[in-house]
């Protein structure tokens, strides 16, 4: 009997030892990878800042006169806007992850107003001829913009952002220190406008990048077509001559912008945790082995 007992604790501390062994021969576990988390689902309230430069389209402009003055063939020969930089702000919801709405208010720098036109040298209500005389321009226009815009973020990968929005609003567009020197034939003589301002209807299609400094603060950088619809100068009075038809040009104003701008969100915008590592037990400890 006492041969057996022996025997039994033998095997058992042979077979300890070979389990011992074979878990000593397991490979380790894997290394744990942090995942980047994921943004939770977040709504509520933010404030945001921009600047930008803004290249002004050509500007379309068309001239009226007097009603009982008929200038001959008139065209704008040259036109241009010269660029102007900006800076607003607004206040906007976040519905979700990936819709938004806000209201802007913006202003703009003054931009230089050229301008050519020309018509045959008969001058009004006379007969035409086959020459032209010609009119230079050049006066400063400055807007006021107030936009309600809706974005959609589109796409969103690790903390950079892309999205797409438009809006629609108003601009307060003014017309000031615009002149006209006249050249050729009996045209030669200068004019002025007294300023003149007015609101119109002004609308944006934006598309941009966005990256998330924290959850709660966005940096963008974004392209915008702005347009800010017409504005009306004053009447020229004329000097030095003895016509004058109280020429007023109606100006078309548009820009593409580029801008740069921040919001921050307040509220938990945070971020979801990451999966806490997983659990590896550790290998079983050998069985204890009694000496009798």
């Amino acid at each position: 009997m006492g041969k057996l007992k022996a025997l039994l604790l033998a095997g058992a501390a042979a077979f300890g030892a070979f389990g011992t062994a074979r878990a000593a021969d397991l490979p380790p576990p894997p290394p744990f990878e942090q995942i980047e988390p994921e943004p939770v689902e977040f709504g509520g309230w933010y404030l945001r800042g921009d600047v930008g430069v803004g290249s002004a389209l050509r500007p379309d402009i068309r001239s009226s006169f007097d009603a009982d003055v008929t200038v001959p063939n008139p065209r704008f020969d040259e036109r241009s806007l010269g660029d102007s930089a900006f800076a607003g702000g607004g206040v906007g919801y976040q519905v979700n992850n990936w819709l938004r709405f806000d209201a802007t208010g913006e202003y703009r720098t003054s931009q230089g107003l050229n301008a050519v036109e020309s018509y045959n040298s008969g001058f009004f209500n006379v007969p035409r001829d086959a020459g032209r005389s010609f009119d230079t321009y050049t006066g400063q226009v400055q807007s006021t913009v107030a936009l309600a815009n809706v974005y959609i973020d589109a796409f969103h990968w690790n903390r950079f952002g892309v999205f797409v929005g438009g809006g629609v609003g108003g601009a307060f567009n003014r017309v000031s220190n615009l002149t006209d020197i006249g050249v050729g034939g009996s045209n030669t003589g200068f004019g002025y406008a007294r300023e003149r301002s007015g609101i119109n209807l002004a609308y944006q299609g934006t598309v941009g990048i966005a990256y998330d400094v924290t959850p709660n603060l966005k940096l963008e950088l974004a392209y915008r077509y702005l347009d800010m619809g017409d504005v009306r100068s004053g009447a020229i009075n004329c000097q030095n001559t003895g016509v004058c038809p109280h020429e007023v040009q109606k100006i078309g104003l548009a820009s593409q912008d580029v801008k740069i701008g921040m919001r921050w969100l307040f509220g938990d915008a945070g971020y979801a945790a990451p999966a806490p590592a997983p659990y590896y037990p550790p290998p079983p400890a050998p069985p204890l082995v009694r000496k009798y």
